[in-house]
């Protein structure tokens, strides 16, 4: 009897020691990943390589919002995965499903703001999605008129399917036939 107790006793051990991570270690586990890739993406220069080296910290992340989608830690995992999509893999579309998941489970966090500008921003300048940018834009400053990324936001929407070359300043007046530069020196 004694001896099946231990046993049990034994097994009961083993098996909580072998339980899921913590949201704390999932977390810890995602940013040594994330300081090894970027420390590897300073070598490796092809196309794709931020994809395969940041599987760990993607892995990571994923894990522990699935596992604990109720803590801090599970906030901090989806806005960091949303960046490192847009950021380091280029994978645009998953970077604008991760910030609209954020702004949908935190809609009154500090970065909730960001979240929303940066899925205009990613479909302007990423993707080239005018209207979706647009709907974007115009969703955060319905939200967030006076917010300091308000004004980067009322640009881009006026920028948006514009060149470059439309949105510089007109050309310098010119005289007799010749274009007065600025800060040109005269003779």
């Amino acid at each position: 009897m004694r001896r099946a107790v231990s046993i049990i006793i034994f097994g009961a051990a083993v098996l909580a020691g072998c339980g899921k991570p913590t949201p704390e270690e999932y977390w810890s586990r995602a940013a040594q990943a994330r300081q090894s890739a970027l420390k590897e993406m300073d070598t490796v220069r092809h196309e794709g390589a931020g994809v395969k080296l940041f599987e760990p910290v993607i892995e990571n992340y994923t894990a522990l919002l699935r596992e604990y989608p109720a803590t801090p830690q599970a906030e901090q995992a989806l806005f960091a995965l949303a960046s490192l999509y847009n950021d380091y893999t280029g994978e645009y579309q998953k970077a604008i499903e991760c910030f609209g998941q954020y702004v949908e489970r935190y809609p009154d966090r500090a970065k909730t703001p960001v979240a929303m500008f940066l899925i205009g921003y990613i479909y302007n300048n990423q993707l080239g999605n005018l209207d979706s940018a647009m709907v974007a834009y115009e969703r955060f400053l319905q939200r967030y008129p006076d917010h300091e990324m308000a004004e980067s936001a009322r640009f881009e929407l006026n920028s948006l399917g514009k060149s470059p070359e439309e949105l510089l300043p007109p050309d310098q007046p010119k005289k007799a036939g010749k274009t007065v530069a600025k800060n040109s020196a005269v003779s």
